[in-house]
Formats: structure tokens, C-alpha cells, sequence
């Protein structure tokens, strides 16, 4: 049977990337030396390796290891919270800036008022990040965008699907989406645009796949708020998302993106929902329907 301590020992250097960081954050005593010697007593019980150690990167089997006992080891903080009968209540969320900017603040202030003692995480993360802190134990409840279904052994709950549009200046001739992607695809108008990985521009490139059109990216942006003072000067045409939630800038005319997927966002989490962590998620449920 595998020792117990040694396991634990393996979750702090897997999780820490390295033994280094993780003799700093093991919550008791113990030095670099005596951990590398239980790691490869672990490591000769399993009768492989867990991980390269410069640089750093987890083997097949020290992934499959880690996944296993990140649950376990995670939650270990809160467990004993709740056995020793403790009223300290916690929630980490994971996710959209966006929603940890402008939904989260309001409330998480009214779980605050109701719970005193709330202590609180709140960590900006896409949906991978968010899926394996989740699965790692790092956060109870994560609210991003939905690439994919989330794996097997989460929960996942649909908010809301936001249209995919276009924006253009007031003053341009561009009247519907069509005639903005035929001049764009003509090099007539530019893009403005996230990354090219990101979601939504990968939406908008599954949507001109079936028009049999191209148009690339010519100005990339590293956040959705800049897209409005670029469009408003002019620069081009910039591709976002309706919603009630991202006021369109004076000056802008919305085209709308007829037949191209929609953005996705919704909540996901783990096992069975923490009663705050289940009203946070109502809470965000009446706030979707709303904005339907």
C-alpha cells in the first residue's frame, strides 16, 4: 500500500511545481532533502517516474496521480473547518473577468451581509484553468465561457447564449453584416478583434467557414472593452457580442451575425454545491433569464 505522507508530499511538489516551492507551502516543518527521498521512495513503489525535475513537468502517470488526489488533499482546509464545527464559511470562485467585474462584486456583498464570516477567493480564469482548478480542489464554483462540455464528474448548469455582432461606425456605409464581410473579406474594411485562440474569434471563424469567406484579423485587441474606442475612431469593424451588460459606445451601429454560433457561458463545479455556493449561482441564474 502506498504511504499516505509521501502521496501528500507528491500533491504539495506537483502542485507547486517543484520541491523548492513546495517545502514553502507544506503547512508544517520539512526539509528539501527528506522530501526528494520520500519522492523517489514514492516514485520506486510505483515502479516509475512522477515528474522531470528541470524543468519541471509532470509524467503521464504523476497527472493521472495528481488528478486523484487533488480532491482529497484540496479540501482538506475546509473539511476540518466543518468538523471542528466551525461557522466560517468560504467560496472560491474561478472565471470571466468580465462576470467577476460586473456581477460578482454586487453579490457576493449581499452573500456578505447575510454571512458575516465569509471568507472569500476570486480568481480570473478561462474554462481549462477553471476546469482544473475545480478538479484540483483550488476553487468551488467557476462561471466562464463554454468552449466544450466540461468533463466527465462536473456539473455544469448553462446561463446564457450571447449573439455574435459586428460594430461599425455610425458614419460608415455598412448597413448589415453581409456588406461589412464582403468588403472585409475584399481587404476594404479591417478586423478588430481578441486573439485569434480566443473563443469568440474561432465562433466568428466557424461562421464565415460556411459563408466560404475568409477575413483575418488586422487589429487585435487584448481585452473586449477596448474594441468600442477603436471602432468609435474609426479603425474598423469590431467583433463582439450582444448583450445588455456590454453598453454599445454612442456612435456605433450592432450588425447582427444571422446563422453564426453563439457564445456559450455558464457555471460548473464539482460534487454537490455549498449552500452559499448554490445561491451565488441563483443569483446569476435570475440575473441569464433577465438578460434573455
Amino acid at each position: 500500500m502506498l504511504n499516505l505522507h509521501h502521496l501528500e508530499l507528491f500533491y504539495y511538489v506537483a502542485k507547486h511545481q517543484g520541491i523548492v516551492e513546495a517545502c514553502r507551502h507544506i503547512p508544517y516543518g520539512v526539509q528539501q532533502p527528506a522530501v526528494s527521498a520520500q519522492i523517489i521512495r514514492l516514485e520506486e513503489e510505483i515502479g516509475t517516474s512522477l515528474f522531470r525535475r528541470r524543468p519541471f513537468q509532470l509524467s503521464a502517470t504523476g497527472r493521472e496521480l495528481f488528478d486523484y488526489l487533488s480532491p482529497f488533499f484540496g479540501n482538506l482546509p475546509q473539511i476540518e473547518t466543518r468538523l471542528r464545527g466551525e461557522s466560517v464559511r468560504t467560496l472560491r470562485l474561478a472565471g470571466l473577468s468580465e462576470v467577476m467585474r460586473d456581477h460578482a462584486p454586487e453579490l457576493l456583498a449581499r452573500l456578505k451581509k447575510k454571512n458575516p464570516r465569509l471568507q472569500l477567493t476570486v480568481q480570473e480564469a478561462d474554462q481549462r484553468n477553471a476546469e482544473q482548478m475545480i478538479l484540483h480542489g483550488e476553487a468551488d464554483l467557476a462561471v466562464t465561457v463554454l468552449d466544450k462540455t466540461p468533463p466527465a464528474g462536473l456539473h455544469c448548469q448553462r446561463l446564457l447564449k450571447l449573439p455574435v455582432v459586428l460594430w461599425v461606425h455610425e458614419a460608415s456605409s455598412w448597413q448589415t453584416a453581409s456588406e461589412a464581410i464582403k468588403a472585409g473579406a475584399a481587404g476594404k474594411l479591417d478586423l478588430i478583434s481578441l486573439p485569434a485562440h480566443e473563443l469568440l474569434p474561432r465562433l466568428f471563424a466557424r461562421g464565415m467557414k460556411k459563408l466560404k469567406r475568409e477575413w483575418s484579423i488586422t487589429i487585435e485587441v487584448n481585452s473586449a472593452e477596448l474594441i468600442g474606442p477603436y471602432v468609435s475612431n474609426g479603425l474598423g469593424a469590431g467583433l463582439t457580442v450582444s448583450s445588455p451588460h456590454l453598453p454599445r459606445p454612442s456612435g456605433i451601429r450592432e450588425l447582427p451575425l444571422k446563422g453564426f454560433p453563439q457564445l456559450s457561458v455558464g457555471a460548473f463545479w464539482a460534487g454537490r454545491l455549498s449552500p452559499i455556493a448554490q445561491e451565488f449561482v441563483d443569483h446569476l441564474t435570475t440575473i441569464a433569464r433577465g438578460s434573455s
